[in-house]
Protein backbone atom coordinates (compact mmCIF):
# COMPACT_ATOMS: atom_id res chain seq x y z
CA UNK A 1 0.00 0.00 0.00
CA UNK A 2 1.51 3.58 -1.13
CA UNK A 3 0.73 6.10 1.22
CA UNK A 4 0.93 8.84 -1.49
CA UNK A 5 -1.85 6.88 -3.47
CA UNK A 6 -3.95 6.24 -0.66
CA UNK A 7 -3.39 10.10 -0.16
CA UNK A 8 -3.91 11.35 -3.84
CA UNK A 9 -7.67 9.33 -3.88
CA UNK A 10 -9.41 11.69 -0.62
CA UNK A 11 -11.80 14.30 -2.56
CA UNK A 12 -11.25 17.12 -0.23
CA UNK A 13 -8.21 20.18 -0.68
CA UNK A 14 -6.56 22.09 1.68
CA UNK A 15 -8.20 24.76 3.14
CA UNK A 16 -5.49 26.91 3.94
CA UNK A 17 -2.50 26.88 5.44
CA UNK A 18 -3.84 25.07 9.07
CA UNK A 19 -5.80 22.26 8.81
CA UNK A 20 -6.85 20.92 12.24
CA UNK A 21 -5.46 17.48 12.15
CA UNK A 22 -6.20 14.55 14.21
CA UNK A 23 -4.05 11.11 14.73
CA UNK A 24 -5.66 7.94 14.90
CA UNK A 25 -3.97 4.83 16.66
CA UNK A 26 -6.06 1.66 16.06
CA UNK A 27 -4.96 -1.69 18.16
CA UNK A 28 -6.16 -5.16 16.95
CA UNK A 29 -8.50 -5.44 20.08
CA UNK A 30 -9.40 -7.98 22.13
CA UNK A 31 -12.00 -9.82 24.43
CA UNK A 32 -9.74 -8.98 28.02
CA UNK A 33 -10.52 -6.52 29.63
CA UNK A 34 -8.21 -3.17 29.84
CA UNK A 35 -5.89 -4.94 27.26
CA UNK A 36 -5.79 -1.78 25.19
CA UNK A 37 -5.41 0.70 28.17
CA UNK A 38 -1.25 0.90 26.99
CA UNK A 39 -2.61 2.46 23.37
CA UNK A 40 -5.03 4.89 24.84
CA UNK A 41 -2.64 6.41 27.38
CA UNK A 42 -0.02 6.92 24.70
CA UNK A 43 -2.89 8.55 22.48
CA UNK A 44 -3.53 10.83 24.94
CA UNK A 45 0.88 11.84 25.54
CA UNK A 46 1.19 12.08 21.54
CA UNK A 47 -1.63 15.02 21.95
CA UNK A 48 0.51 16.47 25.04
CA UNK A 49 3.77 16.20 22.67
CA UNK A 50 2.40 18.13 19.86
CA UNK A 51 2.03 15.24 17.56
CA UNK A 52 -1.67 16.81 16.64
CA UNK A 53 -4.65 18.75 18.40
CA UNK A 54 -6.83 16.13 18.48
CA UNK A 55 -5.64 12.64 19.47
CA UNK A 56 -7.84 9.23 19.35
CA UNK A 57 -7.34 5.59 20.09
CA UNK A 58 -9.79 2.64 18.62
CA UNK A 59 -9.75 -1.08 17.63
CA UNK A 60 -9.89 -3.26 14.65
CA UNK A 61 -11.94 -5.81 16.76
CA UNK A 62 -14.00 -6.82 20.27
CA UNK A 63 -13.36 -3.48 21.80
CA UNK A 64 -14.59 -0.10 21.54
CA UNK A 65 -14.56 2.43 20.14
CA UNK A 66 -14.63 0.82 16.50
CA UNK A 67 -12.61 2.27 13.86
CA UNK A 68 -15.70 4.09 12.47
CA UNK A 69 -16.55 5.37 15.76
CA UNK A 70 -13.09 6.69 15.79
CA UNK A 71 -13.01 8.41 12.69
CA UNK A 72 -16.16 9.95 14.11
CA UNK A 73 -15.11 11.13 17.19
CA UNK A 74 -12.25 13.06 15.55
CA UNK A 75 -14.01 15.03 13.08
CA UNK A 76 -17.20 15.31 15.98
CA UNK A 77 -13.96 17.19 17.68
CA UNK A 78 -13.23 19.31 14.45
CA UNK A 79 -10.57 17.43 12.54
CA UNK A 80 -10.31 18.34 8.83
CA UNK A 81 -7.89 15.64 8.31
CA UNK A 82 -7.01 12.28 10.00
CA UNK A 83 -3.61 10.34 10.31
CA UNK A 84 -4.11 6.50 11.06
CA UNK A 85 -1.40 5.30 13.01
CA UNK A 86 -1.28 1.16 13.37
CA UNK A 87 -0.29 0.36 16.91
CA UNK A 88 1.14 -3.12 14.95
CA UNK A 89 4.35 -4.00 14.78
CA UNK A 90 4.38 -5.69 11.03
CA UNK A 91 2.67 -5.20 8.13
CA UNK A 92 0.57 -8.12 7.95
CA UNK A 93 -2.67 -9.12 7.67
CA UNK A 94 -4.79 -6.80 9.91
CA UNK A 95 -2.12 -3.75 8.72
CA UNK A 96 -2.55 -4.28 4.93
CA UNK A 97 -6.13 -5.62 4.58
CA UNK A 98 -8.64 -5.46 6.94
CA UNK A 99 -7.49 -1.66 8.17
CA UNK A 100 -7.19 -0.46 5.08
CA UNK A 101 -10.70 -2.05 4.23
CA UNK A 102 -12.74 -0.03 7.05
CA UNK A 103 -10.33 3.45 6.47
CA UNK A 104 -11.76 2.75 2.94
CA UNK A 105 -15.73 2.62 4.14
CA UNK A 106 -14.87 5.43 6.44
CA UNK A 107 -13.94 7.72 3.68
CA UNK A 108 -16.83 7.21 1.55
CA UNK A 109 -19.04 8.24 4.74
CA UNK A 110 -16.68 11.52 5.34
CA UNK A 111 -15.40 12.54 1.40
CA UNK A 112 -14.69 15.61 2.86
CA UNK A 113 -12.23 14.84 5.97
CA UNK A 114 -8.71 13.06 4.06
CA UNK A 115 -8.07 9.90 5.63
CA UNK A 116 -4.21 8.18 5.26
CA UNK A 117 -3.24 5.60 6.89
CA UNK A 118 0.92 5.26 8.30
CA UNK A 119 3.14 2.64 8.07
CA UNK A 120 2.81 -0.11 11.31
CA UNK A 121 5.97 0.57 13.90
CA UNK A 122 8.07 -2.29 11.78
CA UNK A 123 11.85 -1.57 12.66
CA UNK A 124 12.50 1.57 13.96
CA UNK A 125 15.47 1.66 16.13
CA UNK A 126 13.73 2.71 19.41
CA UNK A 127 11.94 -0.74 19.46
CA UNK A 128 15.60 -2.69 19.53
CA UNK A 129 16.18 -0.38 22.80
CA UNK A 130 12.68 -1.22 24.32
CA UNK A 131 13.13 -4.75 24.12
CA UNK A 132 16.55 -4.82 25.57
CA UNK A 133 15.27 -2.73 28.31
CA UNK A 134 12.44 -4.93 28.90
CA UNK A 135 15.10 -7.78 29.32
CA UNK A 136 17.23 -6.02 31.28
CA UNK A 137 14.24 -5.39 34.26
CA UNK A 138 13.49 -9.04 34.17
CA UNK A 139 17.20 -9.37 34.86
CA UNK A 140 17.19 -7.48 37.53
CA UNK A 141 14.13 -8.79 38.93
CA UNK A 142 15.58 -12.32 38.75
CA UNK A 143 19.23 -11.76 39.51
CA UNK A 144 19.17 -8.43 41.14
CA UNK A 145 21.99 -7.62 38.19
CA UNK A 146 21.86 -6.21 34.60
CA UNK A 147 22.03 -9.33 32.21
CA UNK A 148 25.56 -11.45 33.44
CA UNK A 149 27.60 -13.02 31.16
CA UNK A 150 26.42 -16.02 28.60
CA UNK A 151 22.91 -14.73 28.74
CA UNK A 152 20.96 -15.36 25.60
CA UNK A 153 17.65 -12.87 24.69
CA UNK A 154 14.78 -14.34 22.76
CA UNK A 155 12.18 -12.26 20.70
CA UNK A 156 8.59 -14.08 21.37
CA UNK A 157 6.64 -13.01 18.00
CA UNK A 158 3.12 -14.70 17.37
CA UNK A 159 3.97 -15.65 13.91
CA UNK A 160 2.79 -14.54 10.04
CA UNK A 161 1.22 -16.80 7.53
CA UNK A 162 3.28 -14.87 4.99
CA UNK A 163 6.93 -15.14 6.81
CA UNK A 164 7.78 -12.31 4.98
CA UNK A 165 5.77 -10.02 7.46
CA UNK A 166 8.28 -11.08 9.94
CA UNK A 167 11.40 -9.26 8.14
CA UNK A 168 11.05 -6.04 10.73
CA UNK A 169 11.31 -8.31 13.64
CA UNK A 170 14.61 -10.01 12.70
CA UNK A 171 15.49 -6.26 11.65
CA UNK A 172 15.18 -5.20 15.52
CA UNK A 173 16.45 -8.39 16.54
CA UNK A 174 19.97 -7.38 14.51
CA UNK A 175 19.92 -3.98 16.01
CA UNK A 176 19.97 -6.01 20.01
CA UNK A 177 22.59 -8.39 18.65
CA UNK A 178 24.69 -5.08 17.86
CA UNK A 179 24.72 -4.24 20.74
CA UNK A 180 26.69 -6.62 22.37
CA UNK A 181 24.57 -7.22 25.47
CA UNK A 182 23.58 -10.83 25.08
CA UNK A 183 25.24 -13.36 23.95
CA UNK A 184 22.87 -14.76 21.75
CA UNK A 185 20.08 -13.13 20.07
CA UNK A 186 17.31 -14.50 18.13
CA UNK A 187 13.62 -14.42 17.34
CA UNK A 188 11.50 -17.77 17.46
CA UNK A 189 7.69 -17.73 17.40
CA UNK A 190 4.21 -18.35 19.06
CA UNK A 191 2.94 -20.02 16.40
CA UNK A 192 3.00 -20.25 12.82
CA UNK A 193 6.60 -19.99 11.75
CA UNK A 194 9.83 -21.71 13.02
CA UNK A 195 11.56 -21.58 15.15
CA UNK A 196 8.94 -22.67 18.02
CA UNK A 197 9.87 -21.30 21.87
CA UNK A 198 11.19 -24.73 22.65
CA UNK A 199 13.65 -25.08 19.69
CA UNK A 200 14.87 -21.50 20.28
CA UNK A 201 15.40 -22.26 23.82
CA UNK A 202 17.36 -25.46 23.04
CA UNK A 203 19.32 -23.38 20.49
CA UNK A 204 20.66 -21.03 22.94
CA UNK A 205 21.42 -23.27 25.52
CA UNK A 206 23.48 -25.39 22.77
CA UNK A 207 25.05 -22.24 22.10
CA UNK A 208 26.52 -21.92 25.75
CA UNK A 209 23.81 -19.11 27.48
CA UNK A 210 23.55 -20.28 30.95
CA UNK A 211 20.70 -17.98 31.63
CA UNK A 212 17.67 -17.48 28.57
CA UNK A 213 15.76 -14.03 28.61
CA UNK A 214 12.26 -14.33 26.64
CA UNK A 215 11.31 -10.81 25.57
CA UNK A 216 7.31 -11.76 24.32
CA UNK A 217 7.33 -9.68 21.58
CA UNK A 218 3.64 -8.29 21.75
CA UNK A 219 2.25 -4.35 22.09
CA UNK A 220 -0.66 -5.16 24.35
CA UNK A 221 -1.89 -7.34 27.41
CA UNK A 222 -4.04 -10.20 25.40
CA UNK A 223 -4.82 -13.64 25.96
CA UNK A 224 -1.26 -14.64 24.32
CA UNK A 225 0.77 -12.79 26.96
CA UNK A 226 -1.35 -13.29 29.93
CA UNK A 227 -2.07 -16.83 28.86
CA UNK A 228 -0.39 -19.11 26.40
CA UNK A 229 3.57 -18.06 26.40
CA UNK A 230 4.32 -18.06 30.24
CA UNK A 231 2.34 -21.42 29.81
CA UNK A 232 4.82 -22.44 26.35
CA UNK A 233 8.02 -20.43 28.09
CA UNK A 234 7.37 -22.54 30.85
CA UNK A 235 7.12 -25.63 29.44
CA UNK A 236 10.04 -25.05 27.21
CA UNK A 237 12.71 -23.99 30.50
CA UNK A 238 11.75 -27.19 32.37
CA UNK A 239 13.56 -29.36 29.47
CA UNK A 240 16.46 -27.36 30.75
CA UNK A 241 16.72 -27.67 34.48
CA UNK A 242 19.84 -26.20 34.89
CA UNK A 243 19.42 -23.41 32.75
CA UNK A 244 17.33 -20.28 34.34
CA UNK A 245 14.72 -19.26 31.42
CA UNK A 246 13.02 -16.17 32.74
CA UNK A 247 10.11 -14.28 31.11
CA UNK A 248 10.20 -10.47 30.81
CA UNK A 249 7.52 -8.38 30.87
CA UNK A 250 5.62 -7.61 26.55
CA UNK A 251 6.64 -4.18 25.57
CA UNK A 252 3.49 -2.83 26.78
CA UNK A 253 3.16 0.68 28.12
CA UNK A 254 5.95 2.75 27.07
CA UNK A 255 7.24 6.16 26.44
CA UNK A 256 9.65 4.99 24.40
CA UNK A 257 7.26 4.38 21.84
CA UNK A 258 5.86 8.06 21.07
CA UNK A 259 8.97 8.29 19.23
CA UNK A 260 7.96 5.65 16.75
CA UNK A 261 4.34 6.52 16.51
CA UNK A 262 5.62 10.47 16.30
CA UNK A 263 8.10 9.47 13.18
CA UNK A 264 4.87 7.36 11.55
CA UNK A 265 2.62 10.32 11.84
CA UNK A 266 5.66 12.78 10.58
CA UNK A 267 5.87 10.80 7.75
CA UNK A 268 2.61 10.77 6.08
CA UNK A 269 2.30 14.76 7.33
CA UNK A 270 5.41 14.62 4.36
CA UNK A 271 3.79 12.76 1.63
CA UNK A 272 0.92 15.31 2.45
CA UNK A 273 3.31 18.01 1.99
CA UNK A 274 4.66 17.04 -1.06
CA UNK A 275 1.06 15.89 -3.21
CA UNK A 276 0.06 19.75 -2.48
CA UNK A 277 3.06 21.23 -3.71
CA UNK A 278 3.21 18.94 -6.81
CA UNK A 279 -0.47 19.94 -7.76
Amino acid sequence: MLLAQQISTTTAQPRGEARRHAVMLVGHGSLRLGSGASMIRLAGHLRAAGAAPITQAAFLNYTRPSVAEGVARCIARGAETITVLPYFLVPGWFVTSALPKQLRACQLAHPGVPIAQAAPLGDHPALARLVAQRAAEASQRHWQRPPPPHTALLMIAHGSPDGRNNRPIYQVAERVRASGKFAHVAVCFMDLNAPSIGAAVEAAVGDGARRVVAVPYFLQMGNHVAEDLPQLVGEAGARFPHTPVVLAEHLGYDRALLGPLADRAAEVQRIRSEIKIEK
